[in-house]
């Protein structure tokens, strides 16, 4: 009886598995909406969870492996350490498609790589990620910088004049990284044809929440 009890929780708790990782990938991910609708629940999931449960699992890695990456949606954040995309947006391996530097700027090479994740990997949505607390930001309001982390806090300043308070900064940091994106005529055909979409969020340390704005 102990045995059959026993077999009985490994299997729900493989089929629960197995479930999680079906109900998301039988969602035909073809438009920006519902790439949205499968960041927010998977943020949501993240806020209240302690574990991500997410597939990372062996036929996953050999799935995409063998049949490439198809990620429904493009990250661009900052390097963070308290920052992880994956983990914040409750995703697995091949679903997201992530940019990182520190203060989530975008170079050439960033912007180079948001084409890529675009056009031919058909993620269907750019999410500019900052986050509360950004040192990077910090630093450009301080002024006090030395080696190539002049370079960053250079990128960041133009964006940010004018504003009051690191919050404030903040804000207008993830907008600069965001206008930038505009400035690809690939990202702006697609945009023009309605196959992409490009949002802003900020992500709290403190909450785990990710408010798209």
């Amino acid at each position: 009886m102990k045995k059959n009890i026993g077999l009985i929780t490994i299997l729900v708790i493989f089929l629960g598995s197995g479930c999680r990782y079906l109900q998301k990938n039988e969602i035909a991910v073809n438009s920006p909406e519902q790439s949205l609708i499968l960041l927010k629940q998977g943020n949501d999931n993240y806020i209240n969870s302690k574990m991500n449960k997410t597939d990372i699992s062996k036929v996953r890695r050999e799935d995409t492996s063998i049949n490439g990456q198809k990620p429904y949606a493009v990250i661009v954040t900052c390097s963070d350490s308290r920052v992880p995309p994956e983990h914040i947006f409750s995703a697995g391996i091949g679903d997201l498609f992530v940019i990182r530097s520190a203060g989530n700027v975008i170079d050439d090479f960033g912007l180079g790589s948001i084409e890529y994740g675009v056009k031919h990997l058909g993620a269907k949505v750019i999410v500019v990620l900052g986050h509360n607390q950004c040192g990077a930001v910090s630093a450009a309001l301080a002024g006090h910088i030395e080696g190539y982390i002049t370079s960053i806090v250079n990128e960041i300043k133009p964006g940010i004049e004018g504003a009051t308070d690191t919050i404030e900064a903040e804000r207008l940091n993830i907008e600069h990284s965001f206008r930038k994106i505009h400035e690809s005529e690939i990202i702006m055909e697609l945009l023009e044809l309605n196959e992409i979409a490009i949002f802003q969020a900020i992500y709290n340390l403190q909450t785990g929440k990710a408010d798209f704005f």
